[in-house]
């Protein structure tokens, strides 16, 4: 039992078994994006809401993540208790970058509990795995800022699948990443309190791949990373660009048309394009031959990119978690004239009527 080690132990064991990890360093000035104060004016609560800015994410990381846990102050008066985050959003959106980020501005510990650091440690039993995730709750208690990492989550809290005749998981498979789920919850509530500067930190490529209920029963709070929006693209083809050759871009480059055409791919698929371009080759010749459009628009289309159907489930699964679908139909019964009491009286007429049947 882990009562009989110290916190010192534990944490020993947890690095040697590579769950407490260093993340490379990284900051918050990297994840790079403007606001959108076009969107910000023309929000409406009736629709769906435009995706977020890149610099609301930052303003939201930094106020709700960043500022507890780097502070035991603001972790006791910080209004909203918030324990867990969901980061969702197009695979290289920047999720992983961002965790980095809040545990360097934060110098917080890192405990990996992803289904690719956890597959086959702590292989015992339940008791096991039960072990495992208290110690890291234990460890990062003592040793707080901490912050519990998740990757992949929509692993640990798979949807249930409705076809029939498909193969179920075993009970007490200790290769099921979902093993660990029954006991974050059980410690969560123990361990994670004001006088705790614990977070835990879940990101998902495939919201749509997990239980949105159980996501929203678990997750205090979900952020959207969605693909940068046209300024933003500008913004990231020309500072990785610059950052790459180590010299300032031409004046006449095109860069407007390079964020039009890279709407719905992510900022690691811009990162992986200008890195493809740039070799150490193209790059001595650059004096000589300076870079063109078309140079960047082949690599960029066999880069991963959000289609619309893909776009679609991120909005509803947005919807969802948010609540927002169901303040909108509730805001649209409003404006309406409070059709459901019309519904309801038709309701009532039913089984008024079902009840004379009977009789």
């Amino acid at each position: 039992m882990i009562y009989d080690m110290t916190d010192y132990d534990i944490l020993k064991e947890l690095i040697f078994n590579q769950i407490c990890k260093y993340l490379p360093a990284a900051s918050i000035k990297d994840f790079l994006g403007e606001f959108n104060y076009i969107h910000s004016m023309l929000d409406n609560l009736e629709v769906t809401p435009y995706d977020p800015s890149m610099a609301l994410i930052r303003q939201l990381v930094t106020e709700y993540i960043i500022f507890p846990l780097g502070s035991e102050l603001i972790r006791k008066r910080h209004p909203a208790h918030v324990r867990s985050f969901l980061f969702y959003g197009p695979e290289g959106s920047g999720k992983s970058l961002m965790v980095r980020a809040i545990a360097s501005e934060t110098k917080s510990l890192v405990f990996d509990l992803s289904p690719v650091a956890t597959l086959g440690q702590y292989v015992g039993g339940k008791s096991e795995s039960d072990k495992m995730v208290a110690m890291v709750m234990k460890a990062a208690k003592a040793y707080h800022p901490a912050i519990i990492y998740l990757d992949e989550v929509e692993k640990i809290w798979p949807a249930k699948k409705k076809k029939k005749g498909g193969k179920k998981a075993k009970k007490n498979d200790m290769t099921n990443p979902a093993r660990i789920k029954k006991a974050l919850t059980k410690w969560r509530t123990k361990w994670i309190t004001d006088d705790t500067r614990i977070t835990i930190i879940g990101c998902t490529s495939e919201p749509h791949a997990g239980s949105k209920k159980e996501f929203k029963k678990f997750f205090d709070r979900a952020i959207y990373f969605p693909f940068p929006d046209y300024t933003t693209s500008r913004l990231m083809w020309k500072t990785f660009i610059e950052q790459v050759s180590k010299r300032p871009l031409n004046s006449d480059f095109p860069l407007h048309t390079l964020a039009h055409i890279s709407l719905g791919y992510s900022a690691g698929s811009i990162k992986k394009t200008v890195e493809f371009v740039l070799t150490p080759f193209r790059m001595s010749k650059l004096e000589t031959r300076p870079l063109k459009l078309t140079e960047f628009i082949g690599p960029l289309s066999q880069c991963a990119n959000t289609m619309e159907d893909a776009y679609a489930e991120f909005q509803g699964f947005t919807d969802f978690v948010s609540g927002d679908a169901a303040r909108r139909k509730a805001i649209k019964n409003a404006l309406e004239g409070g059709d459901e009491g019309d519904d309801g009286g038709k309701k009532g007429k039913g089984k008024k009527a079902k009840g004379k049947k009977k009789k």
